[in-house]
């Protein structure tokens, strides 16, 4: 497959890109030269022509772009916001139909620790950060059910590039986080999908059975965490 990475040179998309491409032919973009592609493209997110060029010809997208964090609204406007408009409109427009979309786990970080995470839970959005990523699930499933596309919304947990393994069941290993977004552009019969990004644990803070179900993922690496360390 053809594919684009967003933000391809951040601590996600290195790795996910290096994944990618034993299999695929990957495309990065990022507001900075993405690492060991040659093929990438180098602008922001709010300049929708640029975003065209980078999606035009692809097969399916993993959108990692937009700001990491932070509260700065005018920004996050401009990246988050907006940015994930113009990937999912340049993918309409190209007939992309295929989007990984990078949410986060946080989105339901305000549930009691001994309340395991499931799909179906209301979001609880606390910064104008998570909001964006709920804007961006909201998005995915508007454009699903208005224009027929396939979004596989990875809600990711802590990711870090000099942690390979994970420590505790919010955290997303290196290998798990190629697997996860690499079911999430391939398996086939998806429509709009909602799936944690996270390894899997002996502590059962997210449900994992939804996403084997209904992309595949099974994660590989296991955080074990002492039951007397878990938070009740």
């Amino acid at each position: 497959m053809r594919v684009l990475v967003t933000g391809a040179a951040g601590s996600v998309g290195q790795c996910v890109v290096q994944g990618l491409q034993e299999n695929h032919c990957v495309r990065g973009h990022d507001r900075i030269p993405t690492p060991h592609v040659e093929d990438h493209l180098v602008s922001d997110l709010n300049d929708f022509t640029a975003v065209e060029r980078a999606v035009e010809g692809m097969d399916a997208i993993v959108h990692l772009g937009g700001l990491p964090g932070g509260d700065d609204w005018d920004a996050l406007l401009q990246s988050n916001f907006i940015g994930t408009y113009h990937v999912f409109e340049a993918a309409r427009k190209h007939g992309v139909k295929r989007i990984a979309y990078a949410s986060r786990a946080g989105v339901l970080g305000p549930y009691p620790k001994d309340q395991t995470r499931t799909t179906d839970m209301v979001p609880r959005p606390v910064g104008h950060y998570t909001i964006s990523k709920v804007f961006g699930e909201s998005l995915a499933y508007s454009y699903v059910h208005q224009y027929d596309m396939e979004i596989v919304c990875v809600r990711i947990g802590n990711f870090k590039l000099e942690r390979d393994l994970p420590e505790h069941p919010h955290h997303l290993s290196h290998g798990d986080c190629v697997r996860v977004f690499e079911r999430a552009i391939t398996h086939p019969d998806v429509q709009f999908e909602v799936v944690f990004g996270v390894s899997a644990s002996n502590w059962p803070l997210y449900d994992l059975e939804h996403g084997k179900r209904a992309i595949g993922y099974e994660p590989q690496d296991v955080a074990i965490v002492p039951e007397e360390e878990w938070e009740r």
